[in-house]
């Protein structure tokens, strides 16, 4: 969704995926976004959003709301304020991932702080040419956020303590991140100027290039972009759009495959516990007449032909047994 768009409404929404067909039911009236599940899938954190008091007085996001809330698997609200000011990048066995306007915070169920500090200093923060980006992750075997510093031709993970990989020289990585379950990998995500998905592997402290690739299917949501989570829960392997569609890939790149075209822009694969299902969202090529575009979510499954929110499409599906 984009920021001047106010008036268009977010909902949290579930999928009820069947044999023949596939269902959306609304989860909670909350206008919020970017819902994470918590590690044991009773609870969901997400960002509430809606007008903001105190902002600048324009359309950017210092006048939109971007606020902490809990919910239980009911979609009911159990903490209307979670934690002011942020968006959510994570909920694994440590806590809660927080981060906005290049500071972090790792929060507990209840909304204690367990671990807070800044990507660069205030001064450098609004400096293009700084190398500070917003996004974080949390490693849970190291105790520990991670994030990229990249200038131009020079790009390096870094930790509070330091440097966490080698530099790469070649082009910006990114600053989507998303730690494998196991804590060996970490993908990188495209930035807006370099198109590749890169994997560290922190044992044998290598980088991989996965080639070209695609986190989220609209370009223009920039800030606003949900999380997103491409790995398989036995770190075996990885998911995410191309041009050509959704690609499995192991962290090494060495075994690669297309399992499954899209006719529309795709991204936010993400696989589902099991790995027999990946979810993804899909934007439509023509804009709504209100302005914007058409937001569509799929799922790719191991088996069954499944509707398109009712309506049949089978050239989205991929049947794992019978690629």
């Amino acid at each position: 969704m984009r920021s001047v768009n106010v008036r268009r409404y977010f909902w949290l929404a579930t999928l009820l995926v069947s044999a023949s067909a596939l269902a959306q039911v609304q989860l909670s009236d909350e206008n919020a976004y970017n819902p994470i599940p918590s590690p044991d899938g009773l609870k969901i954190v997400a960002v509430r959003t809606g007008w903001r008091e105190g902002g600048s007085g324009g359309l950017g996001r210092s006048n939109l709301r971007s606020d902490l809330i809990i919910l239980d698997r009911a979609g009911r609200t159990t903490s209307a304020l979670f934690h002011a000011d942020s968006f959510v990048a994570d909920w694994n066995r440590s806590g809660i991932v927080s981060f906005r306007d290049w500071s972090y915070a790792l929060l507990s169920e209840e909304g204690r702080v367990l671990n807070e500090g800044h990507v660069c200093r205030a001064e450098l923060a609004r400096d293009p040419g700084s190398g500070c980006v917003e996004r974080v992750a949390y490693l849970p075997t190291s105790g520990s956020f991670v994030w990229v510093h990249q200038k131009f031709g020079d790009s390096v993970l870094i930790t509070p303590r330091g440097e966490l990989s080698p530099h790469d020289h070649d082009k910006y990585l990114g600053e989507w991140l998303a730690p494998s379950a196991d804590g060996r990998y970490i993908a990188v995500g495209p930035g807006r100027l370099g198109r590749s998905l890169r994997v560290y592997d922190f044992r044998e402290k290598t980088w991989t290039d996965l080639g070209s690739a695609a986190i989220h299917p609209a370009d223009e949501w920039n800030w606003m972009e949900p999380s997103w989570n491409p790995w398989f829960a036995d770190s075996s392997q990885i998911a995410f759009f191309t041009a050509e569609g959704l690609v499995l890939s192991s962290p090494d790149g060495k075994r690669n495959r297309l399992v499954l075209r899209t006719e529309e822009r795709a991204g936010l694969a993400v696989p589902s516990p099991d790995g027999r299902a990946i979810a993804y969202a899909t934007f439509a090529s023509r804009p709504r007449t209100s302005g914007g575009r058409t937001c569509r979510f799929g799922t790719a499954r191991e088996s069954g032909w499944p509707d398109w929110m009712g309506q049949p499409r089978r050239d989205v599906w991929w049947d794992r047994r019978r690629a």
